[in-house]
């Protein structure tokens, strides 16, 4: 059986949640992260509590902490990093301005488990493309 990560390389763009802003492509690979990790993973990453406030530099500090998860986990894991990582790259400079005041630096947020870190991240996403939905 071909592993999740393979398959999901290997899936065509399948257009956005709504808007050309969110594509379903960085949730497809956040969430295959997710699965093939399960519980496994017990170490810790920087994680912003206040998703609100630099959200440009917050979802930089999410890209850089996913090189641990790429470095501890290996090349099964790493091509799915690698790929989450260049969407949320493309991402972040549709959605947000960078600069909006003094932010805190990666290291200065709270180390978190890693299923909390990425659960923070997809809230991250989910709220950025809530708020560029078209309304109704």
């Amino acid at each position: 059986m071909w592993p999740l990560w393979t398959i999901l390389l290997l899936v065509r763009p399948l257009g956005g949640l709504g808007s050309p802003l969110c594509p379903r492509e960085p949730f497809y690979f956040l969430v295959a992260i997710m699965k093939m990790l399960g519980n496994k993973n017990d170490g810790t990453l920087y994680t912003p509590d206040d998703l609100s406030v630099c959200p440009a530099e917050t979802l930089g500090c999410f890209r850089l902490e996913l090189s641990v998860i790429q470095f501890e986990e290996g090349r099964s894991m790493g091509i799915a990093v690698f790929r989450l990582q260049r969407l949320l790259d493309a991402l972040g400079s549709r959605l947000w301005v960078t600069g909006q005041g003094p932010c805190p630096p990666c290291e200065g947020h709270p180390q978190r488990p890693v299923p909390l870190f990425l659960a923070k991240l997809l809230e991250l996403l989910q709220g950025a493309c809530a708020r560029h939905l078209p309304s109704a």
